[in-house]
């Protein structure tokens, strides 16, 4: 997957940033009772989402950041350019200026991965951040994989913890 993404030209992942911030925006803009969405500060190889701020201007995004026991929180940012650039040179919230929100107060969690299956089986970054995070949301929560296009593979290695994801695009 590694060498799959770093095949992809910079047109090709702008084109498909540009479609997918589209789709979510429509999304969110015909269901009202998404008010909190958890984003992510991208990394190099992942669609950056950092546009979907000044399209949904009435939405609250927060993003993760990791701590000890490799345990993961959300923090509300409402301006991207107070976030601080963590040990591993990951774009995460400053807990000093952002406050820490409950996974019950969010209603749609945009997840990256290195791929998904159609299914919403998930292959991450090896950590279980996100599978441990997403036992604490509501049922009626959302999570939306996002990813580029070749990242839409039939199978992906599981293990029982792996939490299934609702939706891939």
């Amino acid at each position: 997957m590694k060498l799959i993404l770093s095949s992809l030209s910079d047109q090709d992942k702008e084109r498909e940033t540009e479609q997918i911030i589209k789709k979510i925006t429509h999304f969110i803009q015909v269901s009202p009772e998404i008010k909190t969405v958890s984003s992510y500060a991208a990394m190099p190889f992942e669609l950056n989402l950092d546009a979907l701020h000044s399209s949904l201007p009435g939405v609250s995004f927060c993003y993760p950041r990791c701590g000890a026991e490799d345990q993961m929180a959300f923090y509300a940012v409402g301006d991207l350019s107070e976030m601080v650039t963590s040990e591993y040179g990951i774009r995460e919230p400053d807990e000093s200026l952002h406050t820490l929100v409950d996974p019950e107060a969010i209603d749609l969690f945009l997840c990256p991965a290195f791929a998904y299956t159609h299914r919403g089986e998930r292959l991450g970054k090896g950590g279980g951040y996100y599978d441990r995070y997403l036992l604490q949301k509501r049922s009626d929560a959302m999570t939306l994989g996002v990813v580029f296009s070749s990242q839409i593979v039939a199978h992906v290695p599981t293990e029982p913890h792996d939490v299934l994801i609702d939706r891939v695009l």
